[in-house]
């Protein structure tokens, strides 16, 4: 049985970490830690959980998270890193925060000043579509951000025939913002309503752009959207073709990319929001515009499960050498 941990546990993804931990069968949760509601029972935070996890919230401690086989860090940006400092070489972590996504000039510019900048190039970007042997002998993972894992994995497979402008127009329910009090964010801000936020200064902008530029440069617009729903992405990616390409030949070049991946589904059929919601599966499907030999790629994901939480769990499995869908065989929420 793998000890595990997670610190950061009274936020969304937290929670989906212990809900997804819970049915695990090769995982005791031995610590559960928050910078909040410490000493209550996490039952107490999320009801949800009662009689399912009354396990006391404890303290942040890293003399307990070295005792553990892997620790998932569900902390805000530039927190985590304080304590990545201090474990790394120590315990394998997932680090479910920004904090080693970039390289140190990259992060520097859209967060903050950072603290172990070397420790960046120990981390594994946690895309088991893009870095699955890396992320076997990881001891640092940086787990995606959830808008960045919807539009990679759309563009992936077709990064070597697209030319390097690519625009990315992107939707997300409300709990992508986390549990922080905002008036944008009141139900009567948002219920019946539509916005966009954070054109061209979004900061998945930096990393989406970085990790599709691994082998060749291409820039990336980026826009988000806030839908008035609880959770899922739906990214909508416009990127022109370098020639003429017919259906029948992308379908196949998509098909053949992801055709040994446990979590990637191809169809013909557009994605929808609500056929991911609650699952690991990042859902792919393109349209053909022939007048403008333009390429538009959809994907969908639950923003707190292969966006963040049941990704980070996928990469655990990967790390330690489980079955990959090993506590992932999720059912979606539908209708």
């Amino acid at each position: 049985m793998l000890r595990v941990g997670i610190v950061g546990v009274s936020g969304f993804t937290g929670l989906e970490l212990v809900k997804l931990l819970l049915h695990h069968p090769w995982v005791e949760i031995d610590y559960l830690a928050a910078r909040s509601h410490v000493g209550q029972p996490l039952s107490d935070v999320f009801p949800s959980l009662k009689n399912i996890c009354d396990n006391i919230i404890e303290p942040i401690d890293e003399n307990k998270c070295v005792n553990l086989d892997v620790v998932f860090l569900a902390l805000p940006h530039g927190v985590s890193m304080e304590l990545v400092c201090k474990l790394f070489g120590k315990v394998r972590i997932i680090d479910l925060s920004a904090d080693f996504r970039l390289p140190k000039d990259l992060y520097e510019k859209w967060y903050k000043p950072h603290l172990c900048p070397d420790l960046i190039k120990e981390a594994v970007y946690g895309l088991p579509e893009l870095n699955r042997q890396k992320i076997k002998k990881a001891s640092l993972i940086a787990n995606p951000g959830c808008y960045a894992t919807a539009s990679i994995l759309a563009v992936l497979p077709f990064l070597d025939i697209i030319e390097s402008d690519i625009i990315i127009d992107a939707k997300s329910g409300v709990t992508g913002a986390g549990k922080t009090l905002r008036e944008d964010l009141l139900f009567s801000e948002i219920e019946a309503s539509f916005k966009a936020y954070s054109p061209a200064s979004h900061r998945h902008q930096p990393e989406i752009q970085n990790v599709l530029s691994l082998t060749e440069p291409v820039n990336v617009t980026f826009v988000p959207h806030l839908l008035p729903i609880n959770r899922g992405i739906l990214a909508t990616v416009y990127a022109k073709l370098k020639s003429f390409f017919d259906e029948a030949f992308l379908f196949e070049k998509l098909q053949k990319f992801y055709i040994n991946e446990p979590f990637v589904r191809v169809s013909k059929n557009l994605p929808k929001i609500n056929n991911t919601s609650g699952t690991n599966y990042c859902d792919v499907s393109f349209a053909l515009d022939k007048e403008n030999n333009r390429l538009i790629i959809l994907s969908v994901v639950d923003n707190l499960l292969k966006g963040a939480s049941s990704q980070a769990l996928q990469n655990m499995n990967i790390m330690f050498g489980l079955k990959e869908e090993e506590g992932l065989k999720l059912k979606p929420h539908y209708p």
